[in-house]
């Protein structure tokens, strides 16, 4: 697991319901639907945290081993970025 961060592009819209999460990508207009697992990582995502913070809130809300909360944020971050709804965060990468 890296430490590396995420944030969500401007043309991605997010509504919360119960505990899932509905996001919109505007410039595709295509829909996606987050159970309660992934929404926790988005809205981890939505507040800064890296990889290791997001892992620590799903140990936090749900009944799960450090192993699979792991397996859990790696994929869900990947599908999100593959989907062009979260971009790797690489404003740490810029020297000043």
């Amino acid at each position: 697991m890296s430490s590396e961060a995420f944030h969500v592009p401007d043309d991605v819209l997010t509504a919360q319901l119960d505990g899932e999460a509905v996001l919109l990508h505007m410039e595709t207009k295509n829909y996606f639907r987050l159970n309660a697992t992934a929404a926790c990582i988005w809205e981890g995502v939505d507040a800064g945290a890296d990889q290791a913070g997001l892992v620590s809130r799903l140990l936090r809300r749900f009944e799960v081993d450090r192993e699979t909360a792991t397996m859990e944020v790696d994929r869900i971050l990947r599908e999100l970025e593959e989907r062009g709804l979260l971009l790797p965060d690489k404003e740490k990468d810029v020297d000043v």
